[in-house]
Order: C-alpha cells, then structure tokens, then sequence
C-alpha cells in the first residue's frame, strides 16, 4: 500500500508542496491503511491516507477541523467523494493519481495560499491573546523524538476538541527538556504536579519560571530558538521524578552553577 501512496503523491507533484514528518504503516489493522503524515502547513492537512476496505481502496485528505472553508468546499466538489467528516474528505475512484493531480493543482493556486494563509489560528489565552498559532495535529499519541516550538506547545494547549489526545499524553508527569535548534544549549525540567509537562511548559512561556540561566538565553535569542521535548513519562512520588530529573542533568551535563555560559541553562 506504500508504494501505490508514494506512486500516486510523486506522479501527482502533491509530495513537492509539503514537508512528509512520517509514514505511517497501519496495515496490520482493520481495516488496513497507510499515511503520508506532514509537518505543519498554511493548508492544515495533515496527511494523505490509503484506506483499504473490500473490494475498494479509498484516498483520505486528513486535515484540521478548521481548515480555510473555501478549501475545504472545493475538495468536497471533486469528483469521486464518497464520505466526508469535519477532519476528513474520502474518495473512491478509478484514477488516484489523476484526483491527486488536481488536488495538487488547487493548492498551488495563488489565491488558495493567499486564503489559506489568511486563516489563522488565535490564541485565547490572556497572556497570549491573539498570537497567530500553527496548526498542530494533536490527534497523534506518541510525543516521544516529537520536538515542538513554543506556539505549538500553545496551540496544543488550547485546542479542546475531541480528537486532542496529544494534549492528554503531554500532561502526564515526567522529565523534558528545553534545548537550541543545534541541541547545544539545555535545560532539564520536570513535572510533577497538575498540568503535567505541557503545564511546566505553559508556566515556562507565561512567567519564564525561575530558571535563571533559562531565562537569560530566552532574553538573549528569543524562544524561536528553543525546541521543546519529552526524555521519558515517569509515574511515580515527586521525590522519584526529581530524582531523575537530576540523573538527566548531570548526564547531559546541564548544570551550571556559575555565571551565564549560553550552553548549560540549569542553574542547580
């Protein structure tokens, strides 16, 4: 099923407009499918899936609930729509490639990137209240090797739809880290109260927290340059997750108990 999804995204020129972040083998399931997951994008699709159900194969643009209304009217317009949701539009018919064709061919359209650029997402948040957010597909589970700038960790914060269980796996408790895009400055953090991570993260971007260092780099360069990630989900007294938070520190070498070096961002 990988290789007809490929077949039809490179023969279409569709794989060229985006960036993939994964493929997604689900063809141990049933029904079986396959997905060409995409990084975030001005058009808020997420992913191109192949659904096989007996004796047809079906053709999914996945995209976010509030994807432009104008886009999302046009692809209800083509042909071969056989079922359509608030996150997705299904297709079935005899030439994928030449759908996907004319799918790619709307999205190139100057005025589809102009509209669609034109719908943003606004934080709600008081103390970020009408920050333009990036459309961030909250619907995957696995945050572990995920890095996330600080509008997403927002954008994710805020979204309460249903289909949110990033949100849900991110306020478990456990260790993270807040590090450059070139990994060589650090900060280790933990959580272990209410919230979770994505709370600890929340509370770094609202009150900067009490981590000097941290705060300093953030002064210094913006939190653009900062990458938020999970190390590992712990369950288990706040005495055992501070414990590891201090296993991390001193094996990423994260301490610097002296004056602002740029590199190591834990103070103690």
């Amino acid at each position: 099923m990988f290789n007809l999804l490929e077949s039809i995204l490179v023969s279409s020129g569709l794989v060229s407009l985006f960036e993939i972040k994964k493929r997604e083998d689900n063809t141990a399931e049933t029904p079986p499918w396959v997905a060409y997951r995409l990084k975030t994008n001005i058009h808020k699709i997420r992913s191109f899936e192949l659904w096989k159900t007996e004796p047809n194969t079906i053709f999914r643009i996945y995209h976010a609930p509030d994807m432009n209304e104008g886009l999302k009217t046009t692809f209800e317009s083509l042909p071969g729509v056989v079922k359509i949701k608030s996150y997705f539009i299904d297709y079935q018919v005899a030439d994928f490639v030449q759908l996907a064709t004319a799918i790619a061919e709307i999205l190139a359209s100057d005025e589809v990137i102009k509209d669609s650029k034109a719908t943003s997402r606004l934080a709600h948040t008081s103390k970020f209240e009408g920050l333009k957010l990036p459309d961030v597909d909250t619907s995957m589970e696995d945050a572990f090797g995920q890095t996330f700038t600080w509008k997403e960790v927002i954008a994710i914060w805020e979204d309460k739809t249903e289909e949110n269980k990033l949100k849900k796996v991110l306020s478990q408790n456990g260790v993270y880290i807040q590090r450059s895009i070139d990994g060589t400055s650090r900060y280790i953090g933990s959580a272990y109260g209410s919230g979770g991570i994505i709370g600890r993260w929340m509370a770094h971007l609202e009150f900067l927290g009490n981590a000097h260092h941290l705060n300093l780099y953030v002064l210094e360069n913006g939190y653009d340059s900062l990458r938020f990630s999970v190390i590992e989900f712990i369950e288990g007294t706040d005495s055992e997750i501070i414990q590891k938070e201090s296993l991390w520190k001193k094996a990423l070498g994260t301490v610097n108990k002296g004056p602002y070096n740029e590199k190591q961002l834990n103070k103690n």
